[in-house]
């Protein structure tokens, strides 16, 4: 699909309300299938599950503007060559931040979000921005395709140790999308990540009418229970769920399925 100045790769299934899915940073429509956390294969056909691989990502070519915002106006972008003016965003990590920046670009468009595992936001946000310059720092010491190499060995690490000891492997599905990315892409995507936040609090007032899902897990620097429990202190029509264990975390897609059907309903 022909988005801007760009073609991303875009899946649709079902009919009804779109629900549009954005992925976490450095991930891909693959790389989350091979997770399967989210088991998209039991969607609802009721709605119509949009998912894509977002710009840099995927089979696509590195791109410099990789920022949350620029993300968010390609969400937007997506349901306009779709044809849908309303749509339910939603997004895991970087996705989240996609959906969230769609919502505020565009308030009256989104009629719900599922915002799974924000990433770290406002305070924390520039000890994770030194984190990624300084993965861009070693990169340029050690030599691009080491670099790419020492990423991708070290994916599965990202998620909680509670949740790789019940269920370990997941260490392998997380490497399989990271596999197939260079090292350009890689450093244009964290350049990109360590230029974003979201806009100040006061900002998120837009969206004050908006219903939203929140999902956050515990054990997981890169995305702090304080963000999920922030952005619900902020979204006053919001429920927020946090998974502490395996057993958590498999009640997950349930509640992606029970909101966004309970937001198409609605309508």
């Amino acid at each position: 699909m022909r988005i801007g100045d760009l073609d991303l790769d875009v899946r649709s299934a079902g009919s009804g309300v779109p629900f549009i899915w954005a992925h976490g940073l450095m991930s891909s429509m693959d790389a989350e299938d091979a997770l399967d956390i989210l088991q998209w294969q039991h969607f609802p056909a009721s709605l119509r599950l949009v998912r894509y691989d977002a710009r840099g990502h995927g089979a696509g070519a590195p791109c410099a503007q990789a920022s949350w915002s620029q993300l968010g106006q390609d969400m937007l972008a997506i349901a306009d060559a779709i044809g849908d003016r309303s749509f339910i965003a939603g997004g895991w990590s970087m996705g989240c931040a996609s959906a969230l920046y769609a919502a505020l670009h565009a308030p009256a468009r989104v009629a719900g979000l599922v915002l799974i595992l924000p990433p770290t936001l406002w305070e924390v946000r520039a000890a994770q921005a030194a984190l990624y310059r300084r993965a861009i720092a070693l990169a340029a010491a050690m030599g691009e395709a080491r670099f790419a190499r020492l990423i991708a060995s070290d994916a599965g690490g990202a998620l909680p140790s509670w949740l790789l000891k019940a269920a370990p492997h997941l260490a392998t599905a997380a490497r399989h999308g990271v596999r197939r990315m260079s090292a350009p892409a890689m450093l244009a995507l964290f350049e990109g990540a360590a230029a974003s936040d979201l806009p100040p609090r006061a900002a998120l007032a837009a969206l004050a009418a908006t219903p939203a899902l929140i999902v956050g897990w515990s054990g997981d620097p890169s995305h702090p229970l304080a963000s999920a429990q922030e952005l619900h202190r902020l979204l006053p029509r919001s429920s927020l769920f946090l998974a502490h264990d395996h057993h958590d975390v498999l009640a997950i897609p349930a509640r992606v399925r029970q909101f966004t059907q309970g937001i198409a309903a609605a309508r």
